[in-house]
């Protein structure tokens, strides 16, 4: 039972807010009773009924049957219905540009991948334009049928120069990527930091259902992180929270500027070691190959790696004190997996010297979770519980009032009526 993450609220916007708990109670717990949903949520049965009546109506949820087997008359159940809504996901990086298209449920119905380094932004958004209408007419859907764009892109990319990156990749310096990608499917796209995007999926469809606290390690071609607490992703004072990588790291320098802690652990520097060693490999699925020709060079930089970021993610656990601590990106499973335990092999000795400590794991969106996470963003903004949708202050961020503004002009018209809280 989520009953203490899924309650009801009798505050102002109440209304608002326990459709979105419903709905959402709905989705990781159906099929579900009308009765245990108003044991989950803390709603009274009356209020359930007129809720669950409007979902219905709204094609968001939907009736299974009769459950069988139980005493009494048999309790009729509810299930999210996939075909409810669907949303799109964008995620551009500096060496692939990923689109899905997902359901409500979060089943991945489509995807288009393009495995290249440094794309600029012209070729870029050309093919991101050629994947995202190919993915439609290919589940013969429409813009319509969309309930929001979800773009996930590095913070300041183009800014800075990672291992390999050519100059020319400045091109994305201030790029209006959002509003390029609007121009494109005419929709509302929401925007998130790539590691952001990726916390904000495994907390709605990956182990964050059930950890509520977490902080997520993002590899990418640099090195990122996100920060849920309760269930709610906290982006910080201006939308900078998570960024471990950009950590400077005490006594090392370049001469020009400060070592970060993304200059030694990232993909790009995995991709820059094996090359100083001879060994040329731009990809992940190259880097899992390597596991069986090269074994002793990809462990020894995750040996390295975990001693770079043991002090770091130490640091994170005594002053936030997450209930876990989830491994994701593009980094290959099978090397997360030698990753964690070089990091539990030197926590153990110290373990009972701190005041506790979380469970290092595999996040478990570890498929596109960029991609993923940016395609769930647009529910977590209609549909889902958000606690700055329930409270409606004036001095949200600008982010925020931005969404506000941004409402009534480009959500598309089958999810305009249905949005819940704006």
């Amino acid at each position: 039972m989520l009953s203490s993450a899924l309650s009801g609220t009798n505050l102002k916007h109440a209304k608002d807010h326990n459709l979105r708990v419903t709905l959402q109670a709905i989705r990781l717990q159906g099929p579900v009773s009308r009765a245990e949903l108003a044991a989950i949520t803390g709603l009274t049965p009356q209020a359930i009924a007129y809720i669950s009546k409007k979902l219905i109506a709204d094609n968001l949820v939907m009736e299974t049957g009769r459950r069988t087997g139980g005493r009494g008359q048999p309790a009729t159940e509810i299930a999210i219905n996939p075909d409810g809504g669907y949303s799109v996901g964008v995620s551009i990086d500096r060496d692939h540009l990923t689109v899905i298209l997902i359901d409500l449920s979060g089943e991945v119905r489509g995807r288009k991948h393009l495995e290249k380094d440094f794309t600029l932004p012209d070729e870029a958004f050309a093919w991101i334009e050629a994947a995202y209408h190919g993915l439609l007419e290919e589940s013969a859907l429409s813009g319509k049928d969309l309930a929001g764009i979800g773009l996930a892109i590095p913070f300041k990319l183009g800014y800075r120069r990672l291992s390999q990156t050519p100059q020319s990749f400045a091109a994305w310096r201030d790029y209006p990527s959002r509003q390029r990608l609007e121009k494109i499917v005419g929709l509302r796209v929401y925007q998130e930091n790539d590691a952001t995007a990726s916390a904000i999926g495994e907390a709605q469809y990956g182990h964050g259902i059930s950890t509520r606290s977490f902080f997520y390690l993002f590899f990418g071609y640099g090195l990122g992180g996100g920060l849920v607490i309760d269930g709610h992703y906290v982006h910080g004072y201006n939308g900078h929270s998570g960024e471990i990588g950009h950590i400077p790291l005490a006594g090392a320098s370049t001469g020009e500027r400060p070592v970060n802690l993304q200059d030694k652990v990232s993909l790009s520097t995995l991709y820059a070691s094996l090359a100083r060693t001879g060994i040329k490999v731009s990809n992940p699925r190259g880097l899992t190959a390597l596991l069986d020709t090269h074994p002793d060079e990809i462990r020894g930089w995750l040996e390295a790696a975990a001693d770079h970021l043991l002090p770091h993610l130490i640091a994170m656990n005594c002053i936030v004190n997450p209930g876990a601590i989830f491994v994701g990106g593009r980094l290959p499973d099978q090397l997360i997996e030698i990753l964690i335990a070089a990091l539990d092999k030197r926590i153990e000795p110290i373990r009972d010297a701190l005041p506790s400590v979380p469970p290092i794991m595999r996040a478990k969106c570890s498929t596109d979770p960029a991609a993923l996470g940016a395609a769930i963003v647009p529910f977590t903004r209609i549909l889902f519980p958000a606690y700055d949708v329930l409270m409606k202050k004036p001095s949200t961020t600008q982010v925020m009032q931005d969404q506000r503004d941004y409402a009534d002009q480009a959500i598309s018209p089958q999810f305009k009526k249905r949005q819940i809280g704006t």
